[in-house]
């Protein structure tokens, strides 16, 4: 499957100055930091994968029998820096069941200064990204 644009999945939003948290996310949005998400990327033996959940939760990477991949890594697997990583990448992506009820939230939008605005129901539907209880 070939991975879409940015501007095919939701709607990005080019913000005047860099965000790297979630608080600032929020703040420059203006909603509440639970509808901020992280996509982080994961090694889990000779795999990378990507898992999106609000910013606010930690993924349990002990439980995953994972590790965080280093920032050169998360370029070299998805074409992105720390901090712009969109939801949609051509590595396997799971989604944070938790998430499909939200009508809408926002994630990396490919740079730290964007942000995407997505409905987390349409990448299961579209099969971008596989639900996962986290």
């Amino acid at each position: 499957m070939t991975r879409p644009l940015l501007e095919e999945i939701g709607e990005i939003l080019r913000l005047g100055e860099p965000v790297r948290t979630v608080r600032q996310a929020a703040k420059a949005v203006g909603v509440d930091e639970r509808k901020i998400v992280k996509t982080l990327v994961v090694k889990c033996g000779d795999e990378y994968r990507a898992y999106i959940l609000r910013g606010v939760k930690r993924l349990d990477l002990e439980a995953l029998g994972c590790r965080l991949a280093t920032p050169e890594e998360v370029q070299s697997v998805t074409g992105y820096q720390i901090g712009g990583v969109p939801p949609v990448l051509a590595i396997p992506v799971f989604i944070d069941e938790e998430l499909l009820g939200e009508d809408y939230v926002y994630g990396g939008g490919g740079d730290e200064y964007s942000l995407l605005r997505f409905k987390p129901r349409d990448l299961v539907e579209r099969g971008f990204a596989r639900p996962v209880k986290l």
